[in-house]
């Protein structure tokens, strides 16, 4: 099994998080760089993005949820989505913690790729907008964790929490997230997370 991935992507990160706490070998990991051209990228993922898991038959799987999904699927315990007390909480904080890493990154495309201004303009303004509420909401109220293997409610805000200093060290909107850094802080020694820590 391979997976090509990145070594800032929070969607990679995401997918190697899940890969790892089911006890799949990350042997086949390959580092690179998504905006380069990648001959292998673009024979297994069209999109070119990262992640994107190639299996043992050849058969290529993309986007990071439904990496997670399959796992979910041929891989169940244990599982990631939590003991089924409270599905539906757990599956509304992932959500809205994928939502932050998703405007997150858009804002890091938008300034590299559009325009080094471009948390300014409009649709910017509205992905800042994006992270600092969806911060608020899980700081308010954050994924709960006792121990044992972390559901997707919490990688997804542990992953969300480390990608925001590597990207946005200094940004004047980034508020205070102490509940939020604590849960970071209660898995990071976790092989998955500490294997996996995001650098430029």
């Amino acid at each position: 099994m391979k997976i090509l991935s990145n070594s800032t992507s929070p969607f990679a990160r995401v997918a190697r998080i899940a890969l790892i706490e089911k006890g799949v070998s990350a042997e086949g990991l390959r580092m690179m760089n998504p905006w380069g051209e990648d001959a292998e990228m673009a024979r297994l993922n069209p999109a070119s993005r990262v992640p994107t898991l190639e299996l043992p038959s050849g058969v290529p799987l993309t986007e990071s949820l439904l990496i997670l999904l399959w796992l979910e699927k041929t891989r169940p315990e244990p599982s990631l989505l939590g003991s089924g007390a409270d599905l539906d909480g757990i599956m509304s904080k992932a959500g809205l913690a994928m939502g932050v890493i998703e405007a997150m990154a858009n804002l890091v495309t938008g300034r590299m790729q559009i325009d080094p201004g471009f948390e300014g303009a409009k649709v910017g303004r509205k992905r800042v907008g994006t992270v600092v509420e969806g911060f608020r909401r899980l700081e308010a109220d954050p994924p709960a964790y006792a121990g044992g293997v972390p559901d997707i409610a919490v990688l997804a805000t542990v992953v969300a929490v480390d990608y925001l200093p590597l990207r946005f060290p200094d940004h004047p909107w980034v508020e205070p997230i102490p509940k939020l850094q604590a849960l970071r802080d209660a898995v990071s020694d976790r092989p998955a997370y500490a294997d996996t820590k995001p650098y430029v």
